[in-house]
């Protein structure tokens, strides 16, 4: 599998970042009952927190800071592709940059927070990546993309043979 440029608003990654964190975090209700015992049940999720680090190098580093504080700067959510994870609406809301020097190293890390983690009504770019756990039927759900058609534009050797990671088309 082609391993995936990290890509945001138009702003792709020459070089994916050295370091990709992805952060969940499930809300937990925590209730006292007798005799000092402590019971824990889910509530819900957060929004995912993706972050990291990364440079630039070469001729052209300050430039491509330059683009990254301008994408920083562009209020609103948009697509986040990442090489570890399925894309997701997200905000930026983070940008850390440190300056080499020699203008040719420019060292930044980021963080990029999810918008919601409602289902997506359509997916308009194409494909997405296959969860941990997923089949076809999954992916079909959570995109909202008939199985017949996501069968039709892809080449797996059946409805459970996808992986975590796998490319799935769905237009």
């Amino acid at each position: 599998m082609a391993m995936t440029k990290m890509q945001y608003k138009n702003f792709i990654f020459d070089i994916n970042p050295s370091d990709i964190k992805l952060t969940l975090k499930k809300n937990l209700a925590k209730t006292n009952v007798m005799h000092s015992t402590q019971v824990c049940s889910e509530v819900g999720e957060s929004v995912a927190v993706i972050s990291g680090k990364g440079r630039f190098v070469g001729e052209n580093a300050i430039k491509k800071a330059y683009e990254l504080i301008r994408i920083y700067n562009k209020q609103g959510a948009d697509f986040l592709f990442t090489p570890c994870c399925a894309p997701m609406l997200a905000v930026f809301n983070k940008l850390n940059i440190s300056y080499s020097s020699d203008s040719k190293r420019v060292e930044y890390t980021f963080e990029f927070t999810q918008q919601g983690r409602r289902k997506a009504e359509k997916y308009d770019f194409g494909y997405t990546f296959a969860n941990e756990g997923e089949n076809l039927f999954d992916i079909a759900e959570r995109t909202q993309i008939s199985i017949e058609k996501i069968v039709e534009l892809n080449d797996f050797c059946g409805v459970f043979s996808v992986k975590e990671g796998d490319k799935v088309w769905l237009m």
